[in-house]
């Protein structure tokens, strides 16, 4: 029997932070930012989820593990820009101006290498579009905002090989973005979680029935889209 959503917050809840592997931290701080947003509307489910402080503070560790991996040398760009843009997103939930001071800091190592002037795309990921979007909101900088704006277009104007189904979790992802994109800089015209939601529901599918053999990041891959779920239907 598939695990339903209450019950998977508390296995997630009962784990420590730092038992997490890096892999699983984007989709554990956007399930927990789900779960927030749900409880700071309606307070009363501080009685299933606990309280907002309880919440406040595991986005908080969160945050805090990913400021230390945002300066690791030893991970790869693309994992860094993972990175990078979740600690740009917590500071909407935990607003701590270390944490985005280091944020904003490595962002601009990536997107403007060895202090030039210009802005460059390293990669067109849907974390580097979350990244440029976050720089654009904190900084007013165009050119993140004209950048960003490239990638969500390229995503959607591309024609992938119909012989290769593409990823469930991919999917996902540039969902994510583009949900992201439109919130900030596309003037608010949001159709993408619904998008969302269809492929959250095939995840589970795919995932939910094996949920406790499954490793952490999988785990938090299916709380981050139930979460979502759960935030929407309220």
């Amino acid at each position: 029997m598939a695990m339903n959503f209450s019950d998977l917050y508390k296995k997630i809840s009962d784990i420590p932070i730092g038992d997490f592997p890096s892999s699983a931290l984007s989709g554990l701080l956007h399930g927990y930012i789900s779960v927030f947003s749900m409880v700071r509307v309606n307070p009363w489910l501080e009685e299933v989820y606990g309280s907002q402080w309880d919440i406040h503070e595991r986005i908080r560790e969160i945050a805090g593990e990913l400021a230390d991996l945002v300066n690791d040398p030893s991970i790869s760009l693309e994992e860094r820009v993972v990175h990078v843009a979740d600690l740009l997103e917590t500071y909407l939930m935990y607003s701590d101006m270390d944490f985005l001071d280091i944020a904003l800091e490595a962002a601009y190592e990536i997107i403007s290498p060895e202090g030039r002037d210009e802005i460059v795309l390293p990669c067109r990921t849907p974390e580097m579009c979350r990244l440029l979007c976050s720089c654009y909101y904190f900084t007013g900088e165009e050119r993140c905002a004209e950048l960003a704006g490239e990638i969500v277009a390229d995503r959607k104007t591309k024609i992938f090989d119909k012989s290769v189904e593409e990823p469930l979790e991919n999917r996902w992802n540039w969902y994510r973005a583009e949900e992201f994109y439109e919130n900030i800089i596309g003037g608010g015209k949001n159709e993408t979680v619904k998008k969302m939601l269809m492929v959250g529901e095939e995840l589970w599918k795919q995932f939910g029935k094996d949920i406790d053999s499954r490793d952490l990041t999988d785990s938090t891959l299916c709380f981050d889209n139930l979460a979502l779920k759960e935030y929407s239907l309220i």
